[in-house]
């Protein structure tokens, strides 16, 4: 069986990009699980790991976008500032929400969420216009991505809600999902 076949330089960014970022949520994870443990005391290792978490961060984002703009110009699917748009607006629609109904301080996961989702979506919507993807991939990846950004999105609303034990599992629940999502994604990049 043939791995990888067919792997352009795009292709590649955002192979590699779901790899960095896969990281970036394993960093994150480990980041918050030893600064947030109930009466943890904060020293360099969760230092360390935020670090980690923000360098191969900022590096798959910039891989993601990179791949997906190239591979944008080829695609006839939906043209990603559509997605762009669409998810700007679900921002604001959110930000509003969370703080106004559900008393929600805002924090930056709300937007990490977002750019998450944006995307995963574009990603998904370039390698299926582009036929890298058939239609029943691009649909399950599409529906994962809206399971892990809703799970995220109640994780968001009800963490300041919670006593610390339960804010502290509830904090994992989105790295977890998001992580596992991008493994997968990873696994069906590598069969295409």
């Amino acid at each position: 069986m043939m791995y990888f076949r067919n792997f352009n330089a795009e292709l590649w960014g955002i192979f590699v990009g779901h790899l960095l970022l896969l990281f970036c949520c394993i960093f994150y994870l480990a980041w918050w699980i030893v600064t947030f443990r109930p009466n943890a005391s904060v020293g360099p290792t969760g230092v360390c790991y935020i670090t980690a978490a923000f360098i191969t961060g900022i590096a798959a984002v910039a891989l993601l976008c990179w791949g997906i703009a190239a591979l944008s110009k080829h695609s006839e699917s939906i043209p990603v500032w559509l997605i762009l748009v669409g998810v700007a607006a679900l921002f604001v629609v959110l930000l509003l929400l969370t703080t106004m109904v559900f008393q929600r301080i805002v924090t930056s996961e709300l937007l990490i969420i977002l750019v998450w989702t944006g995307l995963e979506l574009s990603a998904i919507t370039v390698l299926f216009g582009t036929g890298r993807f058939g239609p029943e991939t691009g649909v399950i990846l599409a529906v994962l991505v809206g399971i892990v950004t809703v799970v995220s999105l109640i994780c968001y609303v009800l963490y300041y809600h919670l006593d610390e034990t339960l804010s502290y599992w509830i904090g994992m629940v989105p790295l977890t999902f998001s992580g596992l999502f991008c493994a997968a994604f990873l696994g069906v990049l590598a069969f295409l």
